[in-house]
């Protein structure tokens, strides 16, 4: 049975990128599974899991949705963000890192967007009394 091959990118570049025994991924039909010698599809992924089985063993890969692509047991898929482990423990924790860094990130552009407008009101109410 030949292998199939696996080439995950995201927007940061290519995380991994080799022969793989198993591949399991979700679309919005549900969980699929693709194994060498099943027919070529394209799936759209939601934000979740991939999971795959290669010669190290099991991989999970979080997904911020993406595309999957399998053609003629070459499967492509590509992300917006992804991240890469061993454990399904490490990516929830590099997961929950990732969105603790988003949603600060946010915050701060609320708050200069908040102040920026704070100072167009002020602009504005000056330029109303002259």
């Amino acid at each position: 049975m030949s292998a199939l091959r696996l080439a995950l990118r995201s927007s940061s570049g290519l995380l991994f990128d080799g022969p793989v025994e198993a591949i399991s991924a979700e679309d919005q039909s549900g969980w699929f599974g693709v194994l060498p010698g099943r027919e070529d599809l394209i799936a759209v992924l939601p934000p979740g899991l991939l999971m795959f089985r290669d010669e190290q063993g099991e991989a999970f890969v979080a997904l911020a949705g993406g595309l999957l692509d399998l053609r003629r047991e070459r499967c492509r898929v590509l992300a917006r963000d992804a991240l890469v482990e061993r454990s399904l423990d490490e990516v929830a924790g590099r997961v929950e890192t990732l969105l603790t860094l988003r949603r600060q990130a946010g915050a701060r552009r609320r708050s200069v967007v908040d102040d920026l407008a704070k100072e167009a009101m002020r602009r504005l109410a000056l330029e109303v009394r002259t």
